[in-house]
Protein backbone atom coordinates (compact mmCIF):
# COMPACT_ATOMS: atom_id res chain seq x y z
CA UNK A 1 0.00 0.00 0.00
CA UNK A 2 1.17 3.33 -0.88
CA UNK A 3 1.57 5.69 1.70
CA UNK A 4 1.61 9.73 1.82
CA UNK A 5 4.81 9.44 2.93
CA UNK A 6 5.82 7.11 -0.17
CA UNK A 7 4.22 9.49 -2.59
CA UNK A 8 5.99 12.16 -1.02
CA UNK A 9 8.94 10.50 -2.02
CA UNK A 10 8.35 10.05 -5.30
CA UNK A 11 7.07 13.72 -5.99
CA UNK A 12 10.78 14.81 -4.59
CA UNK A 13 12.40 12.26 -7.20
CA UNK A 14 10.94 13.54 -9.96
CA UNK A 15 11.10 16.93 -8.74
CA UNK A 16 14.94 16.31 -8.20
CA UNK A 17 15.32 14.88 -11.69
CA UNK A 18 13.42 16.36 -13.96
CA UNK A 19 12.55 19.98 -12.00
CA UNK A 20 8.89 20.09 -12.23
CA UNK A 21 6.56 17.13 -10.53
CA UNK A 22 2.26 17.03 -10.82
CA UNK A 23 0.77 17.06 -7.57
CA UNK A 24 -2.69 15.67 -7.85
CA UNK A 25 -5.81 16.54 -5.98
CA UNK A 26 -3.90 18.82 -3.81
CA UNK A 27 -7.37 21.44 -3.67
CA UNK A 28 -10.86 20.07 -2.93
CA UNK A 29 -13.45 20.93 -4.91
CA UNK A 30 -15.62 23.31 -3.21
CA UNK A 31 -12.06 25.28 -2.79
CA UNK A 32 -11.66 25.21 -6.48
CA UNK A 33 -15.19 26.41 -7.30
CA UNK A 34 -15.00 29.24 -4.78
CA UNK A 35 -12.02 30.69 -6.34
CA UNK A 36 -13.36 30.50 -9.89
CA UNK A 37 -16.18 32.68 -8.40
CA UNK A 38 -13.43 34.78 -7.07
CA UNK A 39 -11.55 35.35 -10.76
CA UNK A 40 -14.60 34.95 -12.63
CA UNK A 41 -16.08 37.94 -10.96
CA UNK A 42 -12.65 40.34 -10.86
CA UNK A 43 -12.54 39.43 -14.76
CA UNK A 44 -16.19 40.43 -15.38
CA UNK A 45 -15.41 43.83 -13.62
CA UNK A 46 -12.12 44.20 -15.25
CA UNK A 47 -10.07 43.98 -12.19
CA UNK A 48 -7.22 42.77 -13.39
CA UNK A 49 -3.38 44.05 -13.75
CA UNK A 50 -2.11 42.52 -17.58
CA UNK A 51 -4.14 41.16 -20.18
CA UNK A 52 -1.21 40.67 -22.70
CA UNK A 53 -1.31 39.44 -26.56
CA UNK A 54 -0.99 35.52 -26.10
CA UNK A 55 -4.07 35.74 -24.06
CA UNK A 56 -2.70 35.72 -20.34
CA UNK A 57 -5.22 37.88 -17.91
CA UNK A 58 -3.66 38.25 -15.07
CA UNK A 59 -4.63 39.21 -11.07
CA UNK A 60 -1.60 40.78 -8.75
CA UNK A 61 -3.88 41.62 -6.04
CA UNK A 62 -5.32 38.70 -4.68
CA UNK A 63 -3.39 38.85 -1.06
CA UNK A 64 -5.37 42.17 -0.68
CA UNK A 65 -8.01 41.07 -2.30
CA UNK A 66 -9.28 37.85 -0.76
CA UNK A 67 -6.50 37.32 2.19
CA UNK A 68 -8.12 34.37 4.13
CA UNK A 69 -8.16 32.64 0.57
CA UNK A 70 -4.93 33.33 -0.59
CA UNK A 71 -3.42 32.93 2.87
CA UNK A 72 -4.49 29.16 2.76
CA UNK A 73 -2.52 28.74 -0.07
CA UNK A 74 0.86 29.74 0.93
CA UNK A 75 2.72 26.82 1.82
CA UNK A 76 0.02 24.45 1.28
CA UNK A 77 -0.22 21.07 2.61
CA UNK A 78 0.08 19.64 -0.50
CA UNK A 79 3.15 21.43 -1.91
CA UNK A 80 5.09 21.84 1.52
CA UNK A 81 7.26 19.05 1.86
CA UNK A 82 8.44 19.51 -1.67
CA UNK A 83 8.95 23.15 -0.77
CA UNK A 84 10.47 22.69 2.59
CA UNK A 85 12.80 19.66 1.12
CA UNK A 86 14.15 22.05 -1.39
CA UNK A 87 14.38 25.09 0.86
CA UNK A 88 13.91 24.61 3.87
CA UNK A 89 13.65 27.70 6.52
CA UNK A 90 15.02 29.80 3.35
CA UNK A 91 11.73 29.59 1.39
CA UNK A 92 9.97 32.53 1.01
CA UNK A 93 6.59 34.07 -0.80
CA UNK A 94 7.74 35.87 -3.94
CA UNK A 95 4.36 36.31 -5.40
CA UNK A 96 0.86 35.05 -5.13
CA UNK A 97 -0.99 35.99 -9.27
CA UNK A 98 -3.61 34.28 -10.84
CA UNK A 99 -4.78 33.83 -14.41
CA UNK A 100 -7.17 33.70 -16.99
CA UNK A 101 -7.67 32.98 -19.89
CA UNK A 102 -10.34 33.70 -21.91
CA UNK A 103 -9.83 33.45 -25.20
CA UNK A 104 -7.59 31.57 -27.68
CA UNK A 105 -4.25 31.28 -25.29
CA UNK A 106 -0.52 30.54 -26.79
CA UNK A 107 1.69 31.61 -24.10
CA UNK A 108 5.42 32.60 -25.05
CA UNK A 109 7.83 30.12 -24.10
CA UNK A 110 9.26 31.92 -20.69
CA UNK A 111 11.40 31.06 -17.70
CA UNK A 112 9.52 32.73 -14.60
CA UNK A 113 12.82 33.49 -13.30
CA UNK A 114 13.86 35.83 -16.14
CA UNK A 115 17.08 36.80 -14.34
CA UNK A 116 18.39 33.22 -13.56
CA UNK A 117 21.70 33.75 -15.72
CA UNK A 118 21.88 37.18 -14.69
CA UNK A 119 21.14 37.61 -11.06
CA UNK A 120 25.11 37.00 -9.89
CA UNK A 121 25.57 40.58 -11.93
CA UNK A 122 22.73 42.58 -11.27
CA UNK A 123 23.56 41.81 -7.27
CA UNK A 124 26.35 44.42 -7.52
CA UNK A 125 27.84 42.09 -4.49
CA UNK A 126 31.54 40.96 -4.55
CA UNK A 127 30.69 37.54 -2.95
CA UNK A 128 27.13 36.65 -4.48
CA UNK A 129 24.87 34.12 -3.71
CA UNK A 130 23.11 32.30 -6.45
CA UNK A 131 19.77 31.33 -5.83
CA UNK A 132 17.09 29.29 -6.72
CA UNK A 133 13.51 29.59 -6.78
CA UNK A 134 10.37 27.48 -7.35
CA UNK A 135 6.67 27.48 -8.45
CA UNK A 136 3.60 26.15 -7.48
CA UNK A 137 0.67 26.56 -9.75
CA UNK A 138 -3.16 25.43 -8.30
CA UNK A 139 -5.43 24.49 -11.43
CA UNK A 140 -9.37 25.69 -10.93
CA UNK A 141 -9.73 23.73 -14.53
CA UNK A 142 -9.50 20.66 -16.21
CA UNK A 143 -6.42 20.61 -18.57
CA UNK A 144 -7.42 17.38 -21.01
CA UNK A 145 -5.24 16.82 -24.00
CA UNK A 146 -7.93 18.29 -26.30
CA UNK A 147 -8.12 21.17 -23.85
CA UNK A 148 -5.11 22.91 -22.71
CA UNK A 149 -2.16 21.69 -21.41
CA UNK A 150 0.90 22.73 -19.79
CA UNK A 151 4.51 21.94 -21.54
CA UNK A 152 8.22 21.85 -20.43
CA UNK A 153 11.48 21.56 -22.59
CA UNK A 154 13.01 18.63 -20.80
CA UNK A 155 16.28 17.89 -19.43
CA UNK A 156 17.45 21.75 -18.88
CA UNK A 157 16.78 21.46 -15.09
CA UNK A 158 20.44 21.32 -14.35
CA UNK A 159 21.45 22.31 -17.52
CA UNK A 160 21.98 26.07 -19.34
CA UNK A 161 20.26 26.70 -22.35
CA UNK A 162 22.45 27.96 -25.38
CA UNK A 163 24.49 31.02 -24.04
CA UNK A 164 23.52 32.46 -27.64
CA UNK A 165 19.75 32.19 -26.08
CA UNK A 166 20.27 34.00 -23.51
CA UNK A 167 19.80 37.07 -24.87
CA UNK A 168 16.58 36.11 -25.89
CA UNK A 169 14.85 35.45 -22.35
CA UNK A 170 12.42 38.21 -21.79
CA UNK A 171 8.76 37.86 -22.92
CA UNK A 172 7.63 38.55 -26.45
CA UNK A 173 5.35 37.47 -28.65
CA UNK A 174 7.42 37.08 -32.02
CA UNK A 175 7.10 33.29 -32.61
CA UNK A 176 10.03 33.59 -34.65
CA UNK A 177 12.08 35.03 -32.14
CA UNK A 178 15.66 32.46 -30.94
CA UNK A 179 14.78 31.34 -27.96
CA UNK A 180 10.76 30.45 -29.06
CA UNK A 181 12.62 28.76 -31.99
CA UNK A 182 14.92 26.37 -29.98
CA UNK A 183 12.06 25.42 -27.57
CA UNK A 184 9.84 24.21 -29.95
CA UNK A 185 12.53 22.19 -31.49
CA UNK A 186 13.53 20.94 -28.23
CA UNK A 187 12.18 17.59 -26.70
CA UNK A 188 9.21 18.43 -24.73
CA UNK A 189 6.82 16.95 -22.23
CA UNK A 190 3.34 17.73 -21.87
CA UNK A 191 1.43 17.95 -18.45
CA UNK A 192 -2.03 17.94 -18.21
CA UNK A 193 -3.00 18.95 -14.88
CA UNK A 194 -7.13 18.82 -13.77
CA UNK A 195 -9.39 20.80 -11.77
CA UNK A 196 -7.88 20.95 -8.13
CA UNK A 197 -4.30 19.70 -9.43
CA UNK A 198 -1.18 21.80 -8.60
CA UNK A 199 2.19 22.05 -10.50
CA UNK A 200 5.12 22.30 -8.48
CA UNK A 201 8.59 23.36 -10.92
CA UNK A 202 11.54 25.01 -10.80
CA UNK A 203 11.25 29.02 -11.98
CA UNK A 204 13.91 28.87 -14.19
CA UNK A 205 13.00 25.81 -16.23
CA UNK A 206 11.67 26.89 -19.68
CA UNK A 207 7.64 26.35 -19.89
CA UNK A 208 4.81 27.21 -21.92
CA UNK A 209 1.13 27.52 -21.50
CA UNK A 210 -1.74 26.69 -24.27
CA UNK A 211 -5.66 26.39 -24.44
CA UNK A 212 -6.95 25.07 -27.34
CA UNK A 213 -10.24 25.41 -28.82
CA UNK A 214 -13.53 27.53 -26.44
CA UNK A 215 -13.67 26.62 -22.50
CA UNK A 216 -17.00 25.06 -21.78
CA UNK A 217 -19.44 26.94 -20.37
CA UNK A 218 -18.60 28.67 -17.62
CA UNK A 219 -15.12 27.31 -17.13
CA UNK A 220 -12.90 29.93 -18.08
CA UNK A 221 -8.94 28.18 -17.49
CA UNK A 222 -7.87 29.83 -14.40
CA UNK A 223 -5.20 28.95 -12.06
CA UNK A 224 -2.96 30.37 -9.09
CA UNK A 225 0.71 30.48 -9.16
CA UNK A 226 2.64 31.02 -6.25
CA UNK A 227 6.61 32.11 -6.64
CA UNK A 228 8.99 31.39 -3.35
CA UNK A 229 12.69 32.27 -3.36
CA UNK A 230 15.35 31.73 -1.47
CA UNK A 231 16.29 34.03 1.16
CA UNK A 232 19.77 33.04 3.15
CA UNK A 233 18.64 34.96 6.47
CA UNK A 234 15.33 33.99 8.18
CA UNK A 235 14.66 34.08 12.30
CA UNK A 236 16.17 31.80 14.13
CA UNK A 237 19.72 32.92 12.66
CA UNK A 238 21.68 34.09 15.43
CA UNK A 239 22.59 38.05 15.46
CA UNK A 240 23.42 40.43 17.48
CA UNK A 241 19.54 42.36 16.75
CA UNK A 242 16.47 40.77 16.71
CA UNK A 243 15.00 40.95 13.19
CA UNK A 244 10.85 40.15 14.45
CA UNK A 245 9.65 43.95 14.49
CA UNK A 246 11.22 44.91 11.30
CA UNK A 247 9.44 41.52 9.43
CA UNK A 248 6.40 42.45 10.62
CA UNK A 249 6.30 45.72 9.98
Amino acid sequence: MTTRTDEVRRQLDKLKRDGYVLVPNALPQERVEQWKIVLYALYDRGAYEISNGVGNVAFERLLALEPELSRELIGHESVSPLLRAVMGKQCQLRSLRAHVNPADYHQEWHMDFYDYYYQVEKSDAQDPLFGLCLNSTFYLTDNTPDRARLTFVKSYFDRPVPEDLIPFLRYTEDRSDPFQVWCDEQELEHLYPMAGDAVVFYSHLPHQGAKMGPDPEGEIRANIVLHYQMNPMFPGINFVSNPQFTLET
